[in-house]
């Protein structure tokens, strides 16, 4: 049975520990900035490519070698996003901390659910290889996400604190009262929302 994404051109074994670092970060982000010429150029693109572009490099997660990494992703406010992600990123420069993968978007409204990830404001979301600062950087992203207003994002998390969960998401009371109306026995939980604390007394 083939596994492997549609689209796949290329499919990578595990890789050296240190295969990324900042010079072969430097070096890929300079080749694929030059990639499309100055006057720019025009193509048509499957729609699948065009929207999962990882997906061309099968198990790209490989480049991270055996130790993996971590994915961060948080949004701030509008107000505060523009000083508090450039703060972020010369940080994760600082720290030696080479992503392979970083994306910037904006977000429109508030979603409806009680834990919501999105708000008005700019997402970041970094893939951050492991190594023995990589925590202590986490914990320091984490800390100017709550300076700055702004939330982690939980699907994508693995060391948020059950005190910054709490504080990034206003509506966790209500979320809690929905567990205690549907789940009186807590029959539902993890290994997440243990770390969260999320069943906890608000």
């Amino acid at each position: 049975m083939n596994l492997e994404p549609a689209h796949c051109t290329l499919c990578l074994q595990v890789l050296p520990k240190h295969t990324l670092n900042k010079i072969s970060v430097r070096v890929f982000n300079t080749l694929y900035y030059r990639r499309v010429p100055h006057k720019g150029r025009q193509r048509i693109v499957e729609y699948n490519a065009f929207h999962h572009p990882l997906d061309a490099i099968g198990h790209w997660n490989r480049l991270y070698g055996r130790d993996g990494f971590y994915q961060f992703q948080c949004v701030l406010p509008d107000e505060t996003s523009r000083d508090g992600i450039r703060d972020m990123l010369e940080q994760v420069a600082k720290a030696g901390a080479a992503s392979f993968l970083g994306v910037l978007k904006t977000f429109g409204a508030e979603g409806l659910g009680y834990l919501s990830f999105p708000r008005p404001g700019v997402t970041l979301s970094l893939d951050l290889p492991v190594q023995s600062e990589t925590l202590t950087l986490l914990r320091y992203l984490e800390k100017k996400t709550l300076d700055n207003g702004g939330r982690i994002y939980l699907a994508k998390d693995a060391t948020l604190t059950a005190d910054g969960f709490a504080a990034m998401y206003p509506r966790l009371a209500q979320f809690r009262s929905a567990l205690q109306e549907y789940d009186p026995e807590g029959q539902f939980e993890s290994d997440m929302s243990r770390r969260l604390e999320i069943r906890a007394a608000s």
